[in-house]
């Protein structure tokens, strides 16, 4: 798609308020409840219809819908409706009740139904400010998740590896066990990129492009990389961590290097989120020249782009819909659950600087990478990571996409300090730690089969279960929360 804009066609099914004799009320007419709508969704053109104006008729506007229909991502549908039609064309859709009004929205039907949401707004101007408010920030914050998911549709993601499938998760622990797909692990690379290209195409839309070290050693602009620049980059980085430990300012340099290669290549193949498994930019280095790209992914971060290490398609598509979706940039790792202090951890040599999305950054260290190939600290080849510190207290979301099983994990909980609870916290696995207080830990470790979901999660600063129950009806994927569902 060439277009920047989602576009949703929007149908306003009446005038928007009913039997109104209030004097001192002032309803907020149609075209005004679309201007506030353009005011606030940025990003976002809506082509409206209104049914209440003369010489606007159902059967036209339908048809127009019909023809055009591939001109459109999303439906905003507004008011009540004895004809459903605007609501079901397989568009994802937002239907809004305007109260008060008589309950013409059938929500029974849209609850069983998947791909469509539902808001109500005080279009009478009857209730509280701060209520009334609260519901118009609804609606916005559900066409922000259609905007989100317009924007997968337009994305290409860049995946850097030598390794020879498209999903290094699945490829090696996920069961694809599906009636129409059999296990795909039995399968040739060529077979199994084919179908999970085309499970991410279906689901999201998304395009992957896949290239390798060869690739990557090929490009002039990689090879004619300022070191000048790498330099400046690395060094601001270094200013502004709290520490420098167990690693040298040579391998700080190497990780900018990686960085603008990463860049220079997403700009070469039109990608606009990236997923690396390389560790150099040329073939077969000597374990003292291997670059991680920790720290350049935490910059792309910083400039509100995906960039995402390990080959893990899922994680880096959940990492996209909370960037697209909640402005957020998320934490990519290893997951595990420690049942005895009631938490779950995600980690991994590097997290996010900017949590919350924007310019503030969170306390962090930058350190050597524990999954360095040589055994020493400061010395070339020990690489470059960065050890977040994670605020006390947050909400944080922990969850994953699975396109294969079209579901998504999740559970929420709060943020604690792990360095009082474990020793020598630090140097045990990865270098950055989310650990997150959770309601029932326990629940969660029993939902655990890597051979399903994998061994890896997002974890996400902000409490977003309800958003991701609502991506979940949009894409029509079972929503599992691993915390509060059944096993089994």
């Amino acid at each position: 798609m060439s277009r920047e804009q989602t576009r949703v066609f929007t149908v306003f099914m009446d005038a928007g308020v009913q039997h109104f004799e209030s004097e001192t009320l002032t309803p907020t007419a149609n075209d005004d409840f679309l201007r506030q709508l353009e005011e606030r969704c940025a990003g976002v053109e809506f082509t409206a219809r209104d049914l209440s104006a003369a010489g606007t008729e159902l059967d036209s506007v339908m048809a127009e819908l019909r023809d055009h229909r591939e001109d459109y991502d999303a439906v905003l549908v507004i008011g009540g409706m004895s004809d459903y039609r605007p609501a079901l064309t397989g568009l994802p859709t937002i239907a809004v009740y305007n109260f008060p009004g008589f309950s013409h929205v059938p929500f029974r039907l849209f609850e069983e139904r998947g791909g469509i949401l539902t808001a109500t707004c005080d279009r009478g101007n009857v209730c509280e400010p701060d209520r009334r408010d609260a519901m118009f920030e609804d609606l916005v914050e559900k066409i922000g998740l259609v905007d989100a998911l317009a924007r997968m549709k337009r994305s290409r993601v860049l995946l850097i590896t030598d390794r020879p499938c498209v999903d290094d998760d699945n490829v090696h622990r996920g069961d694809l066990s599906r009636p129409y797909l059999g296990d795909l692990r039995q399968r040739s690379p060529e077979e199994f990129n084919a179908v999970f290209r085309g499970l991410v195409r279906d689901a999201f839309g998304t395009e992957i492009t896949k290239i390798g070290t060869d690739d990557v050693a090929a490009s002039e602009r990689v090879q004619a990389i300022d070191e000048d620049e790498a330099r400046a980059i690395a060094h601001r980085w270094m200013d502004e961590a709290r520490e420098v430990r167990g690693t040298i300012e040579r391998e700080v340099v190497n990780s900018a290097r990686m960085y603008l290669a990463i860049k220079a290549l997403m700009d070469e193949h039109g990608a606009n989120a990236s997923a690396t498994h390389i560790r150099s930019l040329i073939p077969s280095p000597r374990p003292e020249d291997m670059i991680w790209p920790s720290l350049g992914n935490s910059q792309l971060q910083m400039e509100g782009t995906v960039g995402c290490c390990q080959g893990h398609m899922n994680v880096v598509l959940t990492h996209m819909l909370a960037q697209f979706g909640f402005g957020r940039p998320s934490m990519m790792g290893d997951f595990m659950v420690d049942p005895g202090n009631g938490v779950t951890i995600v980690m991994h040599c590097g997290a996010p600087w900017n949590l919350r999305g924007g310019a503030e950054k969170a306390p962090y260290a930058i350190r050597d990478h524990a999954e360095r190939h040589i055994k020493g600290h400061s010395e070339p080849g020990c690489g470059a990571s960065s050890e977040v510190r994670f605020p006390v207290g947050e909400p944080a979301t922990v969850w994953r996409v699975d396109v294969a099983t079209r579901s998504i994990l999740v559970h929420t909980g709060e943020t604690v300090d792990p360095y009082s609870l474990y020793t020598d916290w630090t140097n045990i696995m990865c270098r950055s730690k989310l650990v997150v207080r959770v309601e029932d830990a326990q629940r969660v470790q029993r939902h655990l089969y890597p051979d399903v979901y994998g061994v890896h999660r997002s974890g996400t600063i902000g409490e977003f279960r309800a958003q991701i129950r609502d991506i979940g009806r949009l894409l029509d994927f079972e929503v599992i929360e691993d915390d509060r569902a059944p096993v089994g």
